[in-house]
């Protein structure tokens, strides 16, 4: 494997779990952004669920303010309408779903913030995607429960322009094949840092993994 790590993409858990809406979320990433064993995160991405929009803005607004403060940008998954609002970078959308293209957000949203498209595994919607305005083009699904194809990994950075974000790894045997593909950033689902007392000691774990040899 490459010493040249993909940025890492941290995912967090939905907010209908306890940890998102009490506290714990918070704290935890405070942690381990004050964590010098390891590099921060370069995105924090916070998953959608079923919260009410206050309630959600309410969840977040400590995440936000503790993520942007490390220099880290904050996605939120789908909540188009509250990107503005909560004062995040931007938005993360699963094409086929809810607000629709990216030519339409961009045309909403501007040019300033962060427009990522999840592709799943279609080519054809991430090339359209990356035509329409993309900011990065994600691979694979946020919960883990699909890993990007490294072979479409690997034909996209390739032949493509807009970033790469791979997603998928449930554990740390894929995420160390899927960051020696090329992508720009590599996606951590919450396993890879609240499965245990210490997130940043295993954020530092996993980082320091991805290093090791295959």
């Amino acid at each position: 494997m490459s010493d040249d790590l993909p940025q890492i993409l941290l995912i967090s858990p939905g907010p209908d779990e306890a940890v998102f809406t009490d506290g714990q979320l918070t704290a935890a990433l405070e942690k381990l952004l004050r964590d010098d064993t390891a590099p921060n995160p370069s995105v924090l991405l916070l998953r959608d669920g079923s919260l009410d929009d206050d309630s959600y803005l309410q969840a977040i607004g400590p995440l936000i303010k503790a993520a942007q403060g490390a220099d880290v940008a904050v996605l939120l998954e789908n909540r188009v309408g509250l990107v503005e609002t909560s004062g995040c970078d931007g938005v993360h959308i699963t094409l086929g779903e809810k607000d629709g293209s990216v030519k339409r957000l961009r045309q909403r949203l501007g040019d300033d913030l962060i427009i990522g498209a999840g592709c799943g595994a279609s080519r054809h919607a991430a090339i359209q995607a990356g035509d329409e305005g993309a900011d990065y083009i994600a691979f694979g699904a946020l919960d883990g429960s699909e890993a990007a194809d490294p072979d479409l990994v690997d034909w996209w950075v390739h032949w493509m322009t807009p970033p790469l974000v791979a997603l998928g790894a449930a554990d740390l045997e894929t995420a160390k094949t899927l960051a020696g593909q090329g992508a720009e950033f590599l996606a951590l689902t919450p396993g890879f840092w609240l499965d245990g007392p210490d997130p940043a000691a295993a954020f530092a774990k996993a980082a320091a993994a991805l290093r090791s040899p295959a």
